[in-house]
């Protein structure tokens, strides 16, 4: 919770100095045209007034977008549902060439999946997807790691491929969501015994 309150104030800072700047900017520009020789505290308090404004603004609207998306997706899941990387770990049972199986068509279930990479030596897949309106594209990767003969240790980790993203409106968190179920769903298919 403390890292995404940093991305808050982070968001309103930075709007509120781009925004604000460029209103006193404009209003410095306008104040010289007209002759006015307070022009500097005219853009100053411009600046000041409509960066704030601008800054709370943009971080409400954005904060209900976020807030709307992560609860709705979260269904009454609270743990780690406020970071923007995602991980999702599972232990399940099967053959590795099940799991590794399972794994690449749940990655390949995720919404606007743009390149799927499958590494069986060190047991690794790793995705990527397309930019939407929610965020710019997710890395994914999927480690598996054998608990013993038959069961394994299935990791999943979702982040945004920037590092520069403030709000991801839930998409990290329904990626790994999605990719759970479908593993499950997959590994259950490929276990039943065929009649």
């Amino acid at each position: 919770m403390a890292l995404y309150i940093k991305r808050l104030l982070r968001a309103g800072l930075v709007s509120a100095l781009g925004f604000g700047g460029g209103v006193g900017l404009l209003i410095f520009i306008f104040a010289l045209m007209l002759g006015g020789a307070h022009a500097i505290n005219y853009a100053v308090k411009a600046a000041v007034f409509f960066g704030l404004l601008f800054s709370v603004m943009l971080v409400v609207v954005m904060i209900m977008l976020d807030l709307t998306v992560r609860l709705y997706i979260a269904r009454g899941f609270t743990e780690g549902v406020w970071e923007l990387e995602q991980t999702r770990v599972v232990e399940v049972d099967g053959t590795i060439k099940q799991i590794a199986a399972a794994c690449r068509q749940a990655l390949l279930s995720v919404p606007n999946v743009t390149n799927v990479t499958d590494d069986m030596e060190n047991l690794l897949a790793r995705a990527q997807t397309g930019a939407s309106w929610r965020s710019p594209g997710e890395d994914l990767e999927v480690e598996i790691n054998p608990v013993n003969e038959s069961r394994w240790q299935v990791r999943c980790v979702s982040k945004p491929r920037s590092n520069k993203v403030l709000f991801d409106y839930g998409k990290n968190f329904e990626n790994v969501e999605i990719w759970r179920r479908q593993l499950s769903t997959g590994l259950k298919e490929a276990i039943k015994p065929r009649a």
